[in-house]
């Protein structure tokens, strides 16, 4: 593997078609040099540990799905650069220079797009359930560029909203969980709500927006409702009051 070297302070050895490590660790502890797979190579896992406890993180892209939303970022914000990419038996795993403020998120830019930090990950030589982890950009791992940078530093939250939002398992309708995606965003961008300055405007039309321009259904409106309800001044103090303005927008518009 060409990137061995470049890798062997941060390798780990890792059990047989496992993604467990094959001794007792910590990322503190660092990694191994993968000295058990480089003596046989056939009996071990290997993997390298990421940021912040290496210089690298990966961007995971899970299956068409991701990969189509990849393409989507990239028609917006620019082209990733050439850099070294791995071929997962799932996806793909594009690996950057670890920026400082970057922070790991399960489809925080979009659905079916991870970013991966604070652990590690399975390198080519790997193998899961007979699928192997292989070379397919075989480049110099370079910095992440700028509009990536910036959106997976996001400081304001730290969550996994899409990986957690259960409500496009629930729905039928396939771009349900992108439009759920889409309205959040949406969302974030608007004006909080504020007693006294049209507060109670401002909140009927973030609902007009979750029902009527994203087509949400009650379950998918009250998820991204109390995380604007979290910026408004004050905030609703009864989530019953606050889920009312869902169904009262939906009569209104009948």
């Amino acid at each position: 593997m060409r990137f061995r070297s470049e890798f062997e302070p941060y390798l780990l050895t890792i059990q047989h078609d496992s993604k467990k490590p094959l001794n007792k660790w910590s990322p503190q502890s660092g990694g191994d040099g993968g000295r058990n797979w480089l003596r046989r190579p056939d009996h071990f896992n290997i993997a390298v540990i990421l940021a912040p406890y290496s210089p690298y993180f990966v961007l995971d892209i899970d299956g068409e799905k991701g990969y189509k939303n990849l393409q989507g970022l990239q028609i917006v914000y620019g082209k990733l650069p050439r850099t070294f990419v791995v071929k997962s038996p799932s996806g793909w795993h594009y690996y950057f220079q670890y920026h400082h403020g970057i922070k790991r998120s399960i489809g925080w830019l979009a659905p079916s797009i991870d970013i991966i930090c604070h652990g590690y990950t399975l390198l080519p030589g790997s193998v899961i359930d007979g699928k192997k982890y292989e070379v397919l950009e075989d480049a110099q791992i370079v910095p992440a560029p700028a509009w990536l940078i910036k959106l997976a530093s996001n400081t304001n939250k730290q969550i996994d909203m899409p990986a957690k939002n259960t409500i496009a398992v629930r729905c039928d309708d396939e771009d349900y969980e992108h439009r759920v995606w889409r309205a959040r965003r949406y969302v974030e961008k608007m004006p909080p709500a504020v007693q006294g300055q049209g507060g109670h405007t401002q909140l009927l039309r973030v609902c007009n927006i979750l029902v009527h321009k994203f087509r949400l259904d009650d379950a998918g409106c009250r998820d991204i409702l109390m995380d604007y309800n979290a910026r408004c001044v004050p905030p609703f103090t009864s989530y019953k009051e606050l889920f009312r303005k869902i169904s009262e927008t939906r009569k209104w518009h009948e």
